[in-house]
Formats: C-alpha cells, sequence, structure tokens
C-alpha cells in the first residue's frame, strides 16, 4: 500500500508536500477548511516513490475530478514550525499549474473535495483579496503577482 511522505514521532513530524497555482481570469484556486478562515493551495501529501509533479495530478484528480498540466516548478519552501507539541519540518514543491479542460472547475462557489476529506473547501479568489485574508504559503500574495523566471527557494521558520 502506497505510504505518505510524512514521518513522525513523539517530537516530530517531517512531511513533504505539493501543491498547485492556478490562476485564472484574475483568480487562484484555493482550498481551507468547511469551517475554516485560513488557506492554503490545493495540493496533498508526496506518496514515497512519486515526484512532487506526479502527487500534484493525482491529488487534484483525486479532490476536484479536474485533469492538470503541471507547467512548471516554480517555488520550493521549507517550514520549520510547532505542530502541537511537535517539532515540524516540512517541505513543499509548487508547481504553476494549468487545467486540461478549463470548465472542469466551475466559478460558480465553493465546491467541496471529492477526496475522503470532505471538511475541504475549494474555490476561486481573486488576486487582489490575497492580501486580506490568512492564506500559505505566507508569500503568495507578495510573489504570485511577480513569478521569477526560475525556481525560487523559502525558508521559513515560526
Amino acid at each position: 500500500m502506497p505510504k505518505d511522505w510524512i514521518f513522525t514521532d513523539e517530537k516530530t513530524i517531517c512531511h513533504f508536500r505539493s501543491a498547485g497555482i492556478l490562476i485564472r481570469d484574475g483568480k487562484i484556486l484555493v482550498q481551507r477548511e468547511k469551517d475554516g478562515n485560513e488557506y492554503a493551495l490545493p495540493g496533498g501529501h508526496v506518496i514515497v516513490g512519486e515526484t512532487g509533479e506526479a502527487s500534484l495530478i493525482r491529488e487534484y484528480k483525486e479532490e476536484t475530478g479536474a485533469d492538470i498540466v503541471c507547467e512548471r516548478l516554480i517555488w520550493i519552501e521549507e517550514n520549520f514550525y510547532k505542530w502541537g507539541e511537535r517539532d515540524a519540518h516540512n517541505i513543499c514543491f509548487y508547481y504553476l499549474i494549468s487545467l486540461a479542460d478549463a470548465s472542469d472547475i466551475p466559478d460558480n462557489g465553493e465546491l467541496t473535495s471529492q477526496k475522503d476529506n470532505y471538511d475541504i473547501q475549494l474555490g476561486w479568489m481573486p488576486l487582489d483579496q490575497l492580501d486580506k485574508v490568512t492564506i500559505y504559503p505566507q508569500f503568495l500574495p507578495e510573489k504570485v503577482s511577480d513569478i521569477a523566471d526560475g525556481i525560487e527557494h523559502f525558508v521559513r521558520r515560526y
């Protein structure tokens, strides 16, 4: 059985995630917990033996039903933070993506994840609203309007 790239013990947690930047008509696809007010980019844990790109393609299909194309890797982020009492280390690859069929994710309100996590809501947020909400990665409001030609690397300690 496939295993997510997540390793834990009583004091630490380490995980590898892949996320997508999907922009259409001045909006970006984001997700939040059903009753939450913090947003993140859709994606999920990479499975051991799976590439970040393959993971994101799989996760988008599972969560939205949509087929995506990974245009290119644009950001790598390493996060060091507390997860409860544990020291956490997260690595995330962010890909600029597009939809294989633009109608696959309509812009008519939020949709519930199709995967086993029905507490996740996905929806389109105007790019000019990103700096008015709590969103991860925190650099998204600044960087999404000026995506570099190469890969940028960020290290965050919270």
